[in-house]
């Protein structure tokens, strides 16, 4: 056998399921149950194992999940120097960020199997999502990658050409200073320009399944797996936020309030402005004509009453048709046009934030198709059937049970709080246990599922051309 018997089993955990320390009792932690199975397995196979977690935030977020992987693709290649065969085991999103770390390093592309240093990808109850990109988006990333590359080329060099001309001067005064001030602001503007072209290159440019890989992932399930269920009902469910004609509806609402605050500044508003503003003026008239200030007042008091009811009377002829034509203005041309054109583009823009709250989408990319098989390679399916199913499948309900047990009093005294309950049946580790989707490596079925692949792979080795005669 060419390849060493020393393999690395990198584990990467999923999305809410991190730790500060390699070792410890979780499934991906070095120690912890599983590792010890997996281990032992393996040993008897002939096989020494070190296991590598690789432990990232665990939000459900894309963003976070690229700089898992990222991160993840780094950490293989620094391991290639060091181990013959490499491994890779993913839970839950953790298998998305293992997936995404081998579109990184190309696996499955490379021209000859000698030169794959990455053997298995292993993924436990993982809902793979498609990765979309607009080819708008695509045009512009390519586009940009090129400006990137052109600044980072034609900076250094201008601004080598820059200094030494300003060397020549001795850098003589304020101008003197200002292109080495410049070039010291632009310098990192053009890394982070060059760094984030190059990752948006990778995303619009990621592969798709296209029958040229060489590798297939290994992706075990339960066909009763909550993340992988919940998340195709979201994709699948027609969700609409704004049904036919509410639009119009809740414009209503709006309208009214539009009309009476216009009624009430005509008819209210209007002779309070004019009473100040004549107000204002007689001052001025009295200061201009001090002389019967007196007989002055008493002269316009008529007339000023007169004004304040004619303004009031027709403050209340024009209310009912300004009133009216408001409501109607606004009910029927901003909320109708809105229903017609505008309720179509606010559902696809309100379903796609629901959707992407569920699958931590918080980028420009879409993601869909949610499905247990990988979408840039081929997948072996290994759906966990018979006992082990089974076991999961009743221990998944006596959680569930002993959880509600927990807390039913709780929530539904009447002098209790139901609030401060509720809080605490989010947080409590029981929820966990109580799914199916986080009890994989509990059962040691798995172990020797992931076990029997490893060494397969492991020993799986280019075959010498024969000698010629």
């Amino acid at each position: 056998m060419s390849r060493s018997s020393k393999i690395a089993v990198v584990t990467v955990h999923g999305t809410g399921d991190t730790a500060s320390d390699l070792t410890g009792e979780k499934w991906f932690q070095q120690g912890a149950p599983f590792a010890q199975r997996l281990q032992q397995h393996l040993t008897a196979q002939g096989l020494e194992a070190d296991i590598i977690p690789h432990l990232w935030s665990g939000a459900n977020s894309a963003w976070d999940r690229e700089r898992a992987a990222n991160k993840l693709a780094a950490r293989v290649r620094k391991l290639f120097d060091k181990y013959d065969s490499i491994h890779l085991i993913g839970h839950s999103h953790g298998g998305n960020v293992a997936n995404d770390a081998a579109v990184l390093l190309k696996w499955g592309l490379r021209r000859s199997a000698k030169n794959e240093r990455l053997d298995s990808l292993i993924t436990v109850g993982t809902p793979f999502f498609n990765v979309r990109t607009g080819w708008l988006q695509k045009v512009a990333g390519i586009l940009f990658q090129i400006l990137a590359w052109g600044s980072a080329i034609v900076f250094p060099v201008t601004a080598l050409i820059w200094l030494a001309a300003e060397a020549q001067r001795g850098f003589a005064g304020a101008d003197g200073i200002l292109p080495l001030l410049y070039i010291l602001v632009v310098a990192p503007c053009v890394w982070l320009m060059l760094r984030m072209s190059s990752q948006g290159v990778r995303r619009v440019l990621r592969p798709r399944l296209n029958g040229k890989t060489t590798t297939s992932v290994f992706a075990i399930w339960h066909e009763n797996d909550e993340a992988i269920s919940f998340l195709r009902r979201v994709e699948e469910l027609p969700l609409e936020a704004f049904p036919r004609g509410s639009v119009v509806r809740s414009s209503r609402a709006t309208a009214i309030s539009l009309g009476v605050l216009a009624v009430i500044l005509f008819s209210v508003a209007v002779p309070i402005l004019f009473v100040l503003g004549f107000d204002v003026i007689n001052i001025r008239q009295l200061a201009a004509s001090p002389i019967d200030p007196t007989a002055y007042q008493e002269t316009d008091a008529g007339e000023f009453a007169a004004l304040i009811v004619v303004i009031l009377i027709l403050g209340l002829w024009v209310a009912p048709p300004l009133f009216t034509g408001i409501y109607l203005a606004f009910r029927y041309l901003f909320g109708g046009a809105g229903e017609l054109l505008g309720r179509g583009s606010v559902n696809r823009f309100a379903t796609s934030i629901l959707r992407g709250v569920a699958m931590g989408r918080d980028g420009d990319q879409v993601l869909c198709n949610v499905g247990p098989r990988s979408h840039t390679h081929p997948t072996i399916e290994h759906v966990l059937s018979g006992e082990c199913a089974a076991r999961m499948q009743q221990g998944a309900n006596a959680a569930a049970g002993a959880l509600i047990e927990k807390y039913r009093w709780a929530l539904f005294s009447v002098a209790g709080d139901s609030s401060a309950s509720l809080t605490a049946l989010t947080t409590d580790a029981m929820t966990w246990n109580s799914l199916i989707h986080t009890t994989y490596f509990d059962q040691p079925e798995v172990a020797q599922v992931i076990g029997d692949y490893i060494v397969q792979r492991a020993h799986t080795v280019e075959q010498p051309a024969p000698a010629s005669a």
